[in-house]
């Protein structure tokens, strides 16, 4: 067992204002994977671009681009932009997202992207029912009609009717 040989320091205390952490607070812009594919889509005519396997992460991580929308001039890259806006798929998202920058399809700023899986409409409406307790509640009904999905509508009005049923007997 190790002994200390110099006494402890006294656990600073505040008296009057505490002090101020310089920091910054800055804007940045959060974009669930699926969405980012379906823009990519769009944009550039990447078809079934795997961000995923792009980046190299698995779903669950948030990585993050900081994009400015420049770009240095080298022939090698201004090749690989001209690829990519003839629709050639690559797996420099940053890149990518420093070409919509530039291109004048998104902002420049932080990007966090959000590679965790896509919620189930039916899981989220079936937390929702039973906060509620009532199917026919205005946020319910706002819910179901924002989620026009023909299996997520069938599975509602079967939960809903069920959820009648449990109240009315």
């Amino acid at each position: 067992m190790l002994r200390r040989k110099r006494p402890l320091k006294p656990i600073p205390t505040w008296k009057g204002p505490k002090p101020k952490l310089p920091m910054e607070v800055t804007r940045w812009f959060r974009v669930h994977y699926l969405d980012l594919k379906e823009y990519l889509a769009k944009v550039y005519r990447m078809k079934d671009y795997d961000v995923l396997r792009s980046i190299g992460v698995t779903s669950g991580l948030f990585p993050e681009y900081f994009i400015s929308g420049e770009m240095p001039d080298s022939p090698n890259l201004n090749q690989q932009v001209d690829d990519i806006r003839r629709g050639r798929r690559s797996k420099n998202l940053s890149l990518i997202l420093n070409m919509l920058c530039q291109d004048g399809f998104i902002p420049a700023g932080k990007y966090v992207i959000d590679t965790r899986p896509p919620v189930d409409p039916y899981v989220e409406y079936m937390k929702l029912l039973e906060k509620l307790q009532d199917p026919d509640h205005p946020d319910c009904v706002a819910f179901k009609k924002a989620n026009t999905d023909g299996a997520f509508t069938s599975k509602a009005g079967h939960l809903d009717k069920h959820f009648r049923n449990l109240l009315e007997g």
